[in-house]
C-alpha cells in the first residue's frame, strides 16, 4: 500500500452502467457543466441523505406506536426538559 502525508478522505468507487443511458448522462453532465464525478457524487450523497431520512422517520413512526399514555410528556415539560424557557423563546 502507498503511503502518504495525508490520506484522502474518499474511496474509489467503479461500476458498470447502461450503455443506452450513457448519451443522456453526457447531455447532462455538458448542460450542468459537471463532472462526472462531481454529478455522481452529489446524486450518491442526496440518495445516500434520503435514505438515511427515510430510516429514521420509519424508527421514530415505530416509537410513536409503541408508546405508552405514561410515556408521554406536555409541551411545557418537554420546553423545560430541553432547558427552553418559554418567555425567551
Amino acid at each position: 500500500m502507498r503511503e502518504s502525508s495525508h490520506q484522502k478522505d474518499t474511496v474509489r468507487l467503479n461500476f458498470e452502467f447502461p450503455s443506452s443511458e450513457y448519451p443522456h448522462l453526457k447531455m447532462i453532465l455538458a448542460s450542468k457543466r459537471l463532472s462526472l464525478r462531481d454529478f455522481a457524487t452529489r446524486v450518491l450523497v442526496k440518495a445516500i441523505e434520503e435514505a438515511e431520512d427515510e430510516i429514521l422517520a420509519q424508527k421514530a413512526n415505530e416509537r410513536l406506536d409503541n408508546m405508552k399514555p405514561e410515556d408521554m410528556i406536555s409541551w411545557d415539560e418537554a420546553m423545560r426538559q430541553a432547558g427552553w424557557d418559554n418567555d425567551k423563546v
